[in-house]
């Protein structure tokens, strides 16, 4: 079967805890992501282990990942086990001061029959680096208006 290999990072000017706050916020993905992909979460719990999601791009075909891992500040490791792929997919935190780097990397099989024909066609990895790239500016805008909200509540209520 077809693979997806890619990897997507920004830089974000922002302190990892403001990241990190966004990213273990899975119901609040749907803010930051493209409104182009539909999320749909299940089994959401606070410890964010086993909390699962459905991805389905406008006029694509769904998958489904699951939370396995977690190193606090430091990565969430995705299983994707439903839908058109399996593999798994791993959010990466680092920085230091204000300066945080986020990578998203995957590493799919595509079972899907009628996507892995069509990936013969259509570079399938550069499609997914994309999309995601406008999901890592969504994180960007996110963790800085999220920033910007404590910013002005701490300045307003001193």
């Amino acid at each position: 079967m077809p693979q997806i290999k890619a990897h997507d990072e920004i830089t974000i000017n922002a302190s990892i805890e403001n990241v990190w706050k966004v990213l273990i916020d899975i119901p609040s993905y749907y803010k930051w992501w493209p409104k182009s992909v539909n999320l749909k979460i299940s089994n959401f719990n606070k410890d964010i282990i086993n909390t699962q999601f459905e991805a389905r791009p406008l006029g694509g075909k769904s998958f489904s990942c699951s939370v396995v891992n977690i190193v606090p500040e430091k990565e969430i490791k995705l299983n994707y086990f439903e839908g058109i792929y399996r593999g798994e997919g791993v959010w990466n935190v680092e920085g230091k001061d204000d300066l945080v780097k986020v990578s998203y990397r995957v590493d799919l099989e595509i079972v899907d029959k009628s996507i892995a024909l069509l990936s013969r066609v259509i570079p399938i990895p550069k499609l997914h680096s994309m999309i995601f790239k406008k999901i890592l500016k969504g994180l960007e805008e996110r963790v800085k208006s999220n920033s910007k909200f404590t910013q002005t509540s701490i300045q307003s209520f001193p």
